[in-house]
């Protein structure tokens, strides 16, 4: 297996994909100081604690480096439905997740400011995701793309009061198989941990662009919400925090992976890595 300090190749067939986790901003953004308490700040634990499981376990995991507020790689690069500006502004936010503005008045990010950040940051990310996604389903009949995010969380007023802490989403059913989604949900279920399939966000990004079960390509985004949530952050704020929580990642991991082995071989027609391509980057 090789590795850096953003991507991790393994050899099974399940991949992670954290977008989210990112805690970098760039230097030229620090001349606004809104900016300055952003940096360094960790939007998704959950996903934190995902990839080091992945990671542990020999799993392939994709990992951003910059903060979801400096652009957003789980939001398509050119969503047709939207218009340029709400387009720019999910990419790339204004405002933090508190609600403080990003950017004095007048200084937002242009569309030409959004294309840079899609260019240097989106794009290479994406490319990559695609290159070990084709990569493992070569060696597998079928593979499973496991997303984190916290597309909720990162919502300006956010309010989440009763939030399941595991929540999952396959496009409407659209983007995997049942049996992946169920084997996770029960493993949640024994952990006594609350969870919803499809909920608020059932068609994120990666749902859609990525998902093609049928070609033995799974993809489920997964926030992790609630009381789960509160405790992660509780675990990662401490210097030697308690092993427990990703303990309980590592078996909904590992409830995934079995039944992605137990899936029968697809049949597979058409070009799929081109698919994914003009899915995905176009």
């Amino acid at each position: 297996m090789e590795n850096d300090d953003t991507i991790f190749r393994g050899k099974p067939a399940v991949m992670v994909v954290t977008p989210h986790t990112g805690t970098l901003v760039p230097t030229d953004l620090l001349v606004h100081p809104a900016w300055e308490p952003v940096n360094g700040r960790l939007s998704d634990p959950g996903g934190k604690a995902l990839g080091a499981v992945a990671r542990e376990r020999g799993i392939t995991c994709i990992s951003a480096e910059l903060h979801p507020c400096v652009i957003d790689l789980n939001v398509a690069a050119n969503n047709t439905g939207l218009s340029q500006r709400l387009n720019r502004l999910g990419l790339c936010r204004t405002h933090t997740s508190r609600g403080e503005a990003l950017y004095p008045p007048g200084f937002e990010p242009s569309e030409a400011d959004v294309q840079r950040r899609v260019e240097d940051y989106w794009k290479p990310f994406h490319a990559s995701v695609l290159r070990e996604l084709i990569r493992l389903r070569d060696k597998h009949d079928n593979v499973l793309m496991l997303v984190s995010h916290a597309g909720a969380w990162l919502s300006p007023y956010r309010t989440q009061p009763g939030a399941a802490d595991c929540n999952f989403s396959t496009n409407h059913g659209a983007s995997s198989a049942r049996a992946i989604v169920s084997a996770m949900t029960q493993a949640a279920q024994a952990l006594e941990r609350s969870w919803v399939v499809n909920g608020k966000l059932t068609d994120a990004f990666a749902t859609q662009r990525y998902g093609r079960p049928e070609c033995g390509v799974h993809v489920i985004e997964l926030e992790v919400a609630g009381r789960w949530r509160r405790e992660l952050e509780v675990a990662q704020g401490k210097l030697h925090s308690e092993a427990g929580p990703d303990a309980l990642m590592a078996e909904i991991l590992c409830a995934a992976e079995r039944a992605v082995d137990g899936l029968a071989a697809p049949r597979v027609t058409g070009d799929l890595p081109g698919e994914l391509r003009n899915a995905c980057l176009d």
